[in-house]
């Protein structure tokens, strides 16, 4: 039977994915607590019994602490605009994934930031607790295992805020980088490139840290004593030295994908003719989105009365916000917005080579005041409002 991921729950309606490698870490986690750590911290030593309930304690927080840390990014990134598929727990910690991207470099640092931000915010929680223990001053084994707990989340979420914050892609630290870079150069591809270089050479100090640990080890004789310290760090050097490789690749694809878009609008920008007013490219929505969280993620962003609905790239609808006051809000967390949409008729769309004469008509005749814009294969290039049909001044993308 092949392993796979599995979904434990929702939180604040982001699903919570485990990954298959996740559990091995955990149970990982509790035997170096209950084997190594425990026993050194604690004296007299404890029977085995408690060393592993205040370990399975330790590592149930310490992975909350992860948790809470991606759903930092999420929450931020929603209040951005930007919809979660999911957060994903998995063998090198936690993972927020993003259906889309930051559309500004600040947009991109604040969701960057907010990961670190919130474990500095839980290793202070922890410190203080920690302080507050110590000034009771109480030996009882529940006081030393509250101790040791917050001792030990407090040194592991200041740990996780500042690995994280080290300035390399694919970490929290390169992405900040990024969007600084990119704010400031006005290049997106040229940002990038700089933090995965940055990436590449942190992976590979972590990878030559863990062969010298192995060779002085081998060395001495002691090579089992930091052996599984060595091979984290060669597996997360490799880790971290692919995931920023691919990510600048990723970047890549994206940019020639935007300049061919950009190229192919370019050649509909003719005068007197709905390309050459139209809004492009327009800010479209899928028919399984639901509504809930469009109104929580995608219209604070974009202050829109309607919207077209599509799914890659192929016109299904249109979604307008008359239509949805119509319906009363207490039946909004049941619907998708496929269930209000318009759907596909001719009085809701225009070719991108049409008249802006024919586009007036349209405009009035159709209730709405909104035309989606298709080019000759059919696919959504663009949109057109009586705004745009009575401006001065077209609106292109990449303008």
């Amino acid at each position: 039977m092949r392993l796979g991921n599995f979904q434990l729950t929702r939180i604040f309606g982001i699903p919570l994915i485990i990954d298959y490698s996740w559990p091995p870490v955990v149970l990982l986690h509790i035997w170096l607590l209950t084997q190594f750590w425990l026993p050194v911290r604690i004296r007299p030593a404890w029977p085995l019994w408690l060393n592993l309930l205040v370990a399975a304690t330790i590592t149930a927080l310490f992975f909350a602490s992860v948790l809470a840390h991606e759903l930092a990014h999420s929450l931020i990134a929603r209040l951005e605009g930007i919809r979660i598929h999911d957060i994903q727990l998995h063998i090198f910690g936690g993972w927020a994934r993003l259906v889309t991207e930051p559309k500004t470099a600040m947009a991109e640092f604040r969701v960057a930031i907010a990961g670190p931000a919130s474990s500095f915010i839980l290793s202070l929680l922890f410190t203080f607790g920690l302080l507050l223990l110590q000034q009771i001053g109480s030996h009882a084994a529940v006081s030393l295992a509250a101790l040791e707990t917050f001792y030990y989340l407090a040194a592991a979420n200041i740990f996780l805020a500042m690995f994280n914050l080290l300035p390399g892609l694919p970490l929290d630290g390169g992405r900040a980088l990024r969007a600084l870079l990119w704010h400031y150069r006005g290049d997106i591809l040229s940002a990038t490139r700089t933090t995965k270089r940055m990436g590449v050479g942190i992976a590979y100090m972590l990878i030559s840290y863990g062969l010298f640990l192995i060779v002085y080890g081998m060395y001495r004789g002691t090579m089992w004593q930091d052996f599984l310290l060595a091979v984290w760090l060669l597996v997360i050097g490799v880790f971290l030295k692919n995931a920023a490789e691919n990510d600048y690749r990723h970047k890549e694809r994206q940019s020639a994908a935007q300049t061919a878009q950009w190229q192919k609008l370019k050649q509909f920008d003719i005068e007197g003719t709905v390309g050459s007013v139209m809004s492009a490219p327009p800010v479209s929505i899928e028919p399984d989105l639901p509504v809930t969280e469009f109104i929580d993620s995608i219209l604070p962003v974009h202050r829109l009365a309607t919207f077209p609905v599509a799914r890659e790239g192929r016109l299904h609808g249109i979604f307008s916000l008359s239509r949805l006051r119509e319906i009363p809000k207490e039946k909004w967390d049941k619907l998708k917005v496929g269930d209000i949409m318009e759907t596909v008729d001719d009085q809701f769309f225009i070719n991108v080579k049409a008249s802006l004469g024919h586009a007036g008509l349209k405009l009035k005749e159709n209730g709405l005041g909104f035309l989606a814009v298709l080019d000759p294969e059919g696919f959504l290039v663009g949109s057109l409002t009586e705004r745009e049909l009575g401006a001065d001044k077209p609106h292109h993308f990449g303008e």
